[in-house]
């Protein structure tokens, strides 16, 4: 249940408008006119919220559940009880998201979170839109360039010569500089774009810094996380590719690129001139040792780490990376050879 302090909530519904919003189906008519008036978890939800069911391993939430209504996929019809509602989805997952979105329209995008506004005129040659939104301390550098309904958050700092388009929210405490950023982006609080990369050149008598002239490019619709550090490029421009999402505490190092719609979870690390294709997914703290490109689509799984070039489509694990099917064998294998031994020393 939300609190109604921080957050402004829509409905309540009834249960055929919400199914209206997606292309689920109400299991029986005595339900269509069902009120509902929040979402929830499964475990704790209650009778006039609804939730969804998209995993067995949560079969014994479905079964417990308090739920007025649950987006289920009808072959998993049979676990939910009596009682409770149920819309058929092929995706309940992605269902609940829209339905979410109706009765939390304002959450979608960020908004000010201390609503305290800056009354500083500027005036450096920057070409900010009138309908921009500056909170008190965000310092702007000379001929930035920011867009129609953008928001920039308390004590942000945008560098001179930045472009920033229309629709864009920064969040407090971000610093961004040498950069040009899209429309629709969102970048989290405390994010740092545009600092030098880790770039130098070894020697025994020291290690001599090497310039970083190029540029970080995020594209449309991107977001980044909190605390994320995207470096820009030394020779080339780092690139995120449009509707890319990266969670908090992410690395990319100079002259990355990632394609579109990449999902990158946290702490991964992305190490210098590796190259993400379109739709590639990271898992929680896997990471790239850079110089290398990993395949469109491929998924790799948390705590991974690619030491090599992988080709599109496949699912990889473990350390150093193989296919996850061989990296289940070898897992299984090493804990049968345990067993054995156990067995054998009378453990």
């Amino acid at each position: 249940m939300s609190d109604p302090r921080f957050y402004k909530k829509l409905g309540p519904f009834k249960l055929h408008e919400l199914v209206s919003f997606v292309c689920g189906e109400i299991n029986s008519d005595k339900f269509n006119h069902k009120i509902i008036d929040d979402i929830a978890a499964l475990h704790l939800a209650k009778p006039s919220e609804i939730s969804f069911f998209d995993n067995l391993k949560y079969r014994d939430q479905l079964l417990n559940t308090k739920a007025g209504a649950c987006i289920i996929k009808e072959s998993n019809k049979n676990l939910a009880p009596k009682e409770t509602a149920l819309i058929f989805s092929d995706n309940p997952y992605l269902d609940f998201t829209m339905i979410s979105r109706s009765f939390y329209p304002e959450q979608i995008h960020p908004k000010s979170v201390s609503g305290f506004l800056s009354d500083e005129k500027i005036t450096n040659n920057s070409n900010i839109q009138k309908d921009v939104i500056l909170e008190k301390g965000v310092v702007i550098g000379k001929n930035v360039e920011i867009g129609n309904n953008s928001f920039v958050g308390s004590n942000a700092v945008i560098g001179s010569n930045v472009r920033i388009g229309e629709n864009t929210y920064i969040g407090a405490n971000v610093s961004i500089t040498y950069a040009f950023i899209g429309n629709n982006v969102i970048i989290h609080q405390g994010a740092s774009i545009g600092q030098d990369g880790f770039g130098f050149s070894m020697s025994p008598k020291g290690h001599i810094k090497i310039p970083q002239v190029g540029l970080v490019i995020i594209n449309d619709d991107v977001e980044i996380g909190s605390n994320c550090c995207v470096d820009r490029g030394s020779n080339q421009n780092t690139v995120i590719g449009k509707g890319t999402k990266i969670d908090n505490l992410v690395q990319i190092a100079h002259n990355c690129v990632i394609g579109e719609h990449c999902v990158l979870a946290g702490m991964v690390g992305l190490a210098g001139s590796t190259t993400l294709e379109d739709f590639v997914v990271m898992g929680a703290k896997s990471g790239a040792s850079g110089h290398l490109t990993i395949g469109k689509g491929s998924q790799i799984a948390a705590k991974s780490g690619v030491t090599r070039d992988l080709p599109p489509g496949k699912k990889w694990a473990g350390f150093p990376i193989r296919s996850l099917n061989n990296w289940k064998k070898e897992i299984l294998k090493i804990k049968k050879l345990t067993d054995k031994r156990r067995i054998k020393e009378g453990e």
